[in-house]
């Protein structure tokens, strides 16, 4: 009999995957993953399961493959309580989260995304910006939303050349803009 397995709360939870097509007829299912790094799933002891992070199912997590395709790396998941096609079928396109104290240890100088919502956004010279509120996962790069007072959105790519410093303790990120990117 499966054991019953808590469910943290909504903001203790991380987008990593959305569910796909069942594979084959024992549950396994394809996982589309919403990570840099599929294999971060192999550590996984247990994922959430649900339209939202309010709204999910806790399963422990009993086997983990990687397929590749031609749009990329999938997962191939099993979950305990989750036996056959229908079982899995039945949870295709419901979002996969994971616990967020489940996830692997980050490197130096290494962040998630979502750590950077909130942080307040400055110049090199000091002009407060706004408040990262959203972060785009473009094709080229992630791009930072960060809101103004009385003032449209600024898009402000995450790369190297505009990113001079982020300061967690502090609570803030430095930027470098060019010209009319805050226009």
């Amino acid at each position: 009999m499966p054991h019953r397995l808590e469910v943290p709360p909504a903001d203790a939870l991380f987008l990593v995957g959305q569910v796909g097509k069942p594979h084959g007829v024992m549950g396994e299912m394809k996982v589309i993953p919403e990570t840099d790094n599929p294999q971060h799933f192999d550590e996984l002891p247990a994922v959430y399961v649900g339209a939202g992070p309010e709204q999910v199912s806790a399963y422990a997590v009993t086997q983990v493959r990687h397929q590749q395709t031609k749009l990329g790396l999938t997962v191939l998941l099993v979950l305990e309580s989750v036996s056959n096609r229908e079982e899995a079928a039945a949870l295709r396109g419901l979002y996969v989260y994971a616990s967020l104290q489940d996830l692997p240890a980050l490197g130096e100088d290494e962040y998630y995304l979502h750590d950077l919502v909130g942080l307040r956004v400055s110049t090199e010279e000091g002009d407060a910006i706004g408040t990262v509120q959203d972060i785009l996962e473009l094709p080229g790069n992630d791009v930072l939303v960060v809101a103004r007072p009385h003032k449209k959105a600024a898009l402000i790519p995450a790369v190297p050349a505009f990113i001079v410093d982020i300061n967690f303790d502090a609570g803030c990120l430095t930027i470098r803009p060019i010209e009319g990117l805050l226009d």
